[in-house]
């Protein structure tokens, strides 16, 4: 069975990735920026800390919504 990479650097299987991506396109946000800044900082911190307090996940979605696209 081949690695799923969307979960190794997400934390979200490949057929739950392609959902999160549909579900993007159509509010119109950007797919790549919700990867980046707001799952990728939670899978590693879930990482680091095998649980993620809602303290540290509003941290990460502040500064998530810092860097929107214009």
């Amino acid at each position: 069975m081949p690695i799923d990479r969307n979960f190794l650097q997400y934390g979200v299987q490949s057929a739950d990735m392609e959902i999160i991506e549909q579900s993007c396109r159509e509010c119109g946000i950007d797919c790549e920026w919700l990867r980046e800044n707001i799952l990728r900082p939670y899978n590693n911190q879930r990482n680091d800390k095998n649980v993620v307090e809602p303290k540290e996940i509003a941290k990460i979605l502040k500064k998530a919504l810092r860097k929107i696209p214009s």
